[in-house]
């Protein structure tokens, strides 16, 4: 294990190659490098540098919201644009390649004020929680995110190892979701139901929990997850009439509905009683399945944010590979240090391009880089 920090340091060097990947080496599986460690979370240039020099990081994610870049329709926050692109360059001067974050999903105001910007559940409650606007069925406003876009790369540029997108809760590819104030439970809310969705539906005048007569339910939920896929090669086509040709990474939450979900769910009239519904996965169209069969664009990598879950990442990786994409993803905000070594375990195995670690101790990332680079060489 003498040889562990030239690895590492190897491994940083090799930054500029963070997706350097053909659709028919991911296919052939043919790529057998040691998976990039990225950062993510608010440290020093101190930190920055010895988990870059000694830990062997080689990206770090850079985040920014549409609300704060944009306050009012059309006039941009030159300040904050200028701050966002000083940071890019302060973290590239320390030897890091960016991965980007437009945060499109963190509307303005002036946006969800404007009819069937946000949206609406099976029983007439606007969604209010956070600010992710619904462009999902309000598709008049779409250009407004396009717009924001060319305005973001045009001034803090287009030299990303990736662009993270989504358009949901977190970032993620995902409808809302609330939980019961009395009970912390998931409730079983559809988000389709405000007024473009309702003239778009195929299913009009039925609700989920409603007594089925013509197949509704499974006409709706169809209808449902392949609007959200429909979204998700929108997001990827609007990076790219914005000006960003390089990898866009879809982020891909949770567990996801597996074989058979989408029948028991339809079975139960979509009344929240089905077990994929009692945890969520169906309402919030968690669908990598379908969502990842649906991808046209080859310069896209599959992310998963459960890096933990080794049964998440393998699946989503054999989705990915079936695609002739690649898989990376992040630890989530309730993994801790000790499960470091199992994590990039988990990292080597499925021959993930990146793996990025959540706002955990320098110290503790530095600790266990060997882990990840232990492949290397």
């Amino acid at each position: 294990m003498n040889n562990i920090p030239s690895k590492i340091a190897a491994a940083a060097a090799a930054a500029i190659a963070l997706f350097a990947f053909t659709p028919a080496e991911a296919q052939a599986g043919a790529s057998t490098a040691t998976p990039k460690l990225g950062i993510i979370g608010n440290y020093s240039d101190a930190e920055m540098t010895s988990l870059h020099t000694t830990g062997g990081a080689a990206d770090v994610l850079v985040e920014m919201n549409w609300f704060q870049a944009e306050p009012a329709q059309g006039h941009y926050d030159e300040a904050y644009l200028a701050g966002i692109a000083t940071r890019i360059a302060r973290l590239t001067s320390l030897g890091y390649k960016i991965s980007f974050n437009a945060g499109v999903h963190e509307a303005p105001d002036w946006l969800l004020a404007l009819p069937g910007a946000r949206y609406v559940d099976q029983n007439g409650d606007t969604y209010t929680d956070s600010k992710e606007p619904n462009l999902i069925f309000g598709t008049q406003y779409r250009t407004l995110a396009t717009r924001y876009l060319k305005k973001v790369f045009a001034t803090v540029g287009r030299n990303f190892s990736v662009v993270r997108t989504g358009g949901g809760h977190w970032g993620e590819l995902t409808y809302p979701f609330k939980l019961d104030p009395a009970t912390g439970k998931l409730r079983s809310l559809y988000f389709a139901f405000d007024v473009n969705a309702r003239k778009a539906t195929p299913t009009p005048g039925w609700k989920p929990g409603m007594a089925a007569t013509k197949g509704q339910p499974a006409k709706f939920l169809k209808w449902y997850l392949n609007s959200l896929a429909a979204y998700q090669n929108w997001q990827i086509a609007s990076l790219r009439s914005a000006g960003y040709l390089g990898t866009a990474a879809v982020l891909y939450p949770s567990y996801g509905m597996r074989a058979g979900d989408f029948d028991k769910a339809v079975a139960t009239n979509l009344a929240g009683t089905s077990s994929p519904e009692i945890n969520g996965e169906v309402q919030r169209g968690y669908d990598a399945t379908r969502q990842i069969a649906a991808l046209k664009d080859p310069k896209v990598v599959v992310y998963g944010t459960w890096a933990e879950n080794a049964d998440t990442i393998a699946y989503l990786s054999g989705l990915a590979k079936a695609k002739g994409l690649r898989t990376m993803a992040e630890t989530s905000h309730v993994c801790l240090p000790s499960q470091l070594p199992a994590v990039m375990a988990i990292a080597q195995r499925n021959n993930l391009a990146a793996l990025y670690i959540v706002r955990l101790a320098p110290s503790d990332i530095i600790g266990n880089a060997r882990y990840l680079s232990a492949a290397a060489g």
